[in-house]
């Protein structure tokens, strides 16, 4: 190529090469008077989940392959995230040495509380009547624009939805136009029956050390009337995982088994993965492995494997595969667990057919499979509630993403199911991890595809810390953020 280039160059004729000279002079002074500025003005640009890269990644052994090797033509291509982390790492986020994470776009309160159920009045004005039914008595209005507080929510006999708010009723429909719309919030997901009353915060359970504190934990929050969201459970985990089910069946229980591959020991991922296997064939084998163990417990979803280095379309035809194998099964899996900051949104359109097989089949009537993500800070000092969108916060980038490229399958269920601070090995103050749980908290409730997220981590004797005697602590302060009021 470098041959072809001046050889073209040769045949132009004088009076071509000296026009370009003469148009490539200015560009190029202009190119170094900026790059010589001694004092260059400082620029904070807001990424968004569309054109901006994602932050750099921490540099890790040369023989480490690239997460995702497959290119995806699409015209939305930012940077690639990190490279996956070194043998023997299965958890938590990648970090650069010189990374700054970006502020919180929006501040939080000094005082985090239930986001309540809102009602946005679209048309210029809205009757407020007594009761919900138009022969009642109008007792006030609302403008366009007003966001009223909602304490119930009920449907009329015609079908039109009323909310209640500022003392009375006020319909969300007349004559088939939307004249008011609920908020997009978990609170008004459970106020319209979608959604149940429970807490987004779970436990992320690695052992079965904690057993009694754990179960005294769930009993608890099933007495305050505000119970556990999820619990997700690991090998050892399993008689524990079935009482908790007992205890609060309202609680999603999430259960990830280890498997022995007889290559690697007792393993995260499939056998041989950097040497890019057959999806198809290893899915069965994967699943036919898993079975023994997954039969042991009454869970809701079946996590399908942790953070695996494999390019996003052999990830697509290996989960499409294992939903099919699933749906036999009746079982529900969540897919992907990709670590902190990815997956690699200049790839993620490969992923897409597994999403659609999501959507196009359920795993159980009325239920469909879900997506695991996990969401941790940058720095063992850094809580993730207040780390940036690129890593704490990646299921909104994604939800963007799908809202371009395969609507449907924007509101498949999501679980992050590792959620925590640091390295996961750094053991943070307690008051510091209940204050990240309830500003996290506060935070996803505006996202109500998240049905939940798993708190690291529960359990002793591994290299990872262990929130076990920060849960008193944690239910106290639960309790007043569940029963504060707006």
């Amino acid at each position: 190529r470098l041959f072809d280039s001046l050889a073209g160059w040769y045949r132009l004729s004088f009076m071509k090469k000296y026009t370009l000279l003469l148009l490539t002079f200015p560009l190029a002074v202009l190119i170094l008077t900026g790059c010589s500025d001694p004092d260059p003005v400082k620029v904070y640009v807001t990424p968004t989940p569309i054109i901006l890269p994602s932050p750099s990644a921490t540099p890790v052994a040369a023989e480490i392959t690239l997460v995702n090797a497959q290119s995806t033509p699409s015209d939305i291509t930012p940077q690639p995230t990190p490279l996956p982390p070194p043998p023997g790492v299965n958890f938590g986020p990648i970090v650069a040495p010189n990374y700054t994470p970006e502020p919180l776009h929006t501040p939080l309160p000094a005082t985090v509380t239930v986001q309540p159920c809102r009602v946005i009045i679209a048309a210029a004005q809205v009757s407020i009547y007594q009761s919900p039914d138009r022969a009642s008595s109008v007792i006030g209005t609302a403008l366009v624009r007003e966001r009223l507080v909602v304490q119930q929510v009920t449907t009329d006999a015609a079908g039109v939805m009323w909310a209640s708010a500022n003392g009375g009723w006020l319909p969300l429909s007349d004559a088939g136009i939307e004249i008011a719309q609920l908020d997009s919030v978990r609170a008004c997901e459970i106020l319209t029956g979608r959604e149940q009353n429970t807490m987004l915060m779970g436990l992320h359970i690695i052992n079965d050390t904690a057993n009694a504190d754990v179960l005294a934990f769930v009993q608890r929050m099933v007495q305050s009337g505000h119970p556990l969201g999820s619990v997700k459970g690991l090998n050892s985990t399993e008689p524990m995982l079935n009482q908790i089910k007992e205890m609060s069946p309202q609680t999603v229980i999430i259960y990830r088994s280890l498997l022995n591959t007889n290559f690697e020991g007792l393993s995260n991922c499939p056998p041989n993965i950097f040497d890019v296997p057959d999806p198809i064939i290893t899915a069965q084998d994967w699943m036919a492995g898993l079975k023994y163990y997954w039969d042991q417990v009454d869970a809701d979803y079946f996590e399908l494997f942790n953070e695996c280095p494999a390019s996003m379309e052999w990830i697509a035809q290996f989960s499409i595969e294992s939903m099919r194998i699933a749906n036999e099964q009746g079982r529900c899996l969540l897919l992907f667990s990709f670590p902190g900051g990815n997956p690699d949104m200049q790839y993620f359109n490969d992923l897409l057919p597994a999403y659609q097989y999501a959507v196009d089949h359920a795993c159980q009537p009325g239920r469909t499979h879900g997506i695991a993500l996990h969401a941790w800070s940058l720095e063992d000092d850094r809580m993730a509630s207040e780390s940036d969108v690129w890593i704490a916060f990646r299921h909104r980038i994604l939800y963007e993403r799908l809202l371009l490229t395969l609507p449907a399958a924007a509101n498949l269920p999501v679980y992050l199911t590792e959620m925590g601070i640091g390295g996961g090995t750094f053991m943070p103050p307690c008051d510091t991890i209940v204050r990240d749980v309830l500003q996290y908290t506060y935070q996803v409730e505006e996202d109500p595809y998240v049905k939940g997220f798993n708190v690291w981590s529960i359990g002793t004797g591994a290299q990872w810390y262990d929130i076990t005697p920060c849960l008193p602590a944690l239910g106290d302060s639960l309790i007043s953020y569940y029963n504060s009021t707006p």
